[in-house]
């Protein structure tokens, strides 16, 4: 395969996009369970296998992509390569070339660059590293600002990330049943749609709930929530981002029942740093089952369980069948919303009080 790679990448970009690539995306062998990443079976000194040991399948560069970033998500840019440079890197660098052999790990191009694929192989959300040097681990951690190689696989798969102004997020999750969202202690019901957008400067989910900022006629709305009945096209949905802020989404059961609504929220804004308050009740406060993650674009993502709204309550030996069920049922959430601006995610302070209030400050990055 011909090397068409021509981006110059410093010292600390090299490193970083050879080390996602190589610990985080392994040949995808039929016999292969669990996966060795490319650089792990070239630690242990594996044989080369060949093409009859291979298991056939196919992955997309996008999600290739999409794990590069979020592995990155708290970078400074400086480390972090365009998505261009990124692609160009995956199909036409012997460095790549080196980690997946081209004759058995064939590339397909498309002129959709969402289409363009790599064949056998696989994503590996928890590396292992013990065959790694402790500098490069270390050095790892201090590039990217994370504590260690393990990834959330479904937000890493599906991150979102921004190049040069766009927003891409190549693949969403489908629903097949109504989805409830609460949107400032208000119920929508809608149904959501399988189509999958990209490109669009905007996560690609075509059933956001979000305030109504403005009107045609230059008026301000009370605040609101948008119905979209079926996928707009891409015309109408620029349209509809054109009116969106400060718009937030809840899923799981934080979207499910009218009553003292999960996921309320007051955000501030000082000269050099922002700070929002999240009203939690009934979450469980343990650190095994809350995670709280500002990244550097301003997006929070908040996972947790609830453990109130059960049909019964068993108490003092007692078990009691609840009439009302205004509180969130018990399960698993998530809440994501936008900071009104970019922050250093190294800067970030949380605190979850015994009242129930998740309150973070993140301060705000620095211009250069």
């Amino acid at each position: 395969m011909e090397n068409v790679f021509s981006v110059q990448l410093t010292d600390d970009q090299y490193f970083l996009i050879y080390l996602v690539m190589g610990a985080y995306f392994a040949p995808d062998l039929k016999d292969g369970t669990p996966h060795k990443s490319a650089l792990q079976r070239r630690a242990e000194g594996l044989p080369q296998y060949n093409a009859n040991d291979l298991a056939g399948t196919r992955i997309k560069t996008t999600v290739m992509e999409n794990v590069y970033y979020y592995v990155l998500r708290k970078a400074d840019q400086s480390v972090v390569v365009k998505q261009p440079s990124l692609h160009q890197f995956i199909h036409g660098s012997l460095q790549f070339d080196d980690l997946f052999p081209p004759k058995l790990h064939r590339r397909s191009h498309s002129e959709n660059r969402h289409d363009s694929t790599v064949d056998n192989v696989v994503f590996i959300n928890n590396p292992e590293t013990d065959y790694m040097k402790a500098r490069d681990i270390e050095r790892f951690k201090r590039l990217t600002g994370l504590r260690d190689f393990i990834l959330d696989r479904e937000r890493a798969m599906l991150h979102v990330f921004e190049d040069n102004g766009v927003l891409y997020n190549v693949k969403m999750q489908e629903f097949d049943d109504t989805v409830r969202h609460h949107v400032n202690g208000q119920c929508l019901n809608h149904v959501t749609c399988t189509e999958t957008y990209t490109d669009f400067n905007t996560p690609s989910n075509c059933t956001m709930p979000s305030q109504m900022t403005t009107t045609t006629s230059g008026d301000y709305l009370d605040q609101g929530m948008i119905f979209l009945p079926s996928c707009p096209s891409r015309e109408e949905w620029s349209n509809i981002v054109a009116t969106i802020k400060s718009g937030f989404a809840l899923t799981g059961s934080a979207a499910g029942h009218v009553g003292p609504a999960l996921g309320l929220m007051d955000i501030g804004e000082s000269e050099d740093s922002y700070l929002f308050r999240v009203s939690l009740p009934g979450v469980k406060r343990d650190e095994r089952d809350f995670s709280c993650e500002v990244e550097s674009d301003g997006t929070v993502i908040i996972k947790g369980m609830t453990v109130t709204g059960e049909r019964i309550v068993e108490k003092y030996s007692q078990a009691f069948e609840m009439q009302s069920q205004n509180l969130c049922p018990p399960g698993p959430f998530s809440i994501s919303f936008k900071l009104p601006g970019p922050v250093d995610p190294r800067q970030f302070h949380g605190t979850f009080s015994t009242d129930g209030i998740l309150e973070g400050i993140a301060f705000k990055a620095r211009s250069y």
